[in-house]
């Protein structure tokens, strides 16, 4: 396997199944992440949207190994050259607690280094919303305003 273009790690308070629920839900996603105010499933993808309709991003399950490993694209719709790439998701409980692994590959165009801010912000999130129940969005409004009235 490759070496990730971007690794992060992170303890949540939760258990593994609530993590895994997180991570693969489209009604879950809209609790945490901001590339997903508005998200729905189709199939194996998981479509992230802003509220009105813009797809910003389409993730599609590659490798479940149920509770512990995801293996998805990551294709971003925000701009039209980007290329599509694959993110691992791994899970390890640890006493009352999950570490959860994220490691992006094939991150060939990334001109601003805008994704390691963005899954800070993602994972940042996600650990609010599982360990006090508050949905929480860590920016995002303001990278979509351009899109307002496109067609999804």
């Amino acid at each position: 396997m490759t070496k990730p273009d971007f690794m992060m790690e992170t303890y949540i308070r939760c258990t593994q199944d609530a993590l895994w629920d997180a991570l693969t839900s489209a009604e879950a996603v809209v609790n945490y992440d901001f590339l997903g105010q508005s998200a729905r499933r189709d199939g194996d993808t998981l479509i992230y949207m802003t509220p009105d309709g813009f797809e910003t991003l389409h993730s599609r399950e590659i490798t479940l190994d149920p509770k512990t490993r995801i293996v998805t694209t990551f294709e971003p719709k925000w701009e039209p050259d980007a290329k599509t790439s694959e993110v691992t998701y791994l899970i390890a409980v640890e006493g009352d607690y999950c570490k959860l692994t994220v490691e992006h590959r094939g991150l060939a165009h990334d001109p601003s280094g805008g994704t390691a801010d963005g899954w800070v912000r993602t994972l940042s999130g996600l650990k609010t919303w599982l360990e006090t129940g508050q949905p929480m969005h860590f920016g995002g409004d303001h990278l979509w305003a351009e899109h307002e009235g496109e067609a999804p």
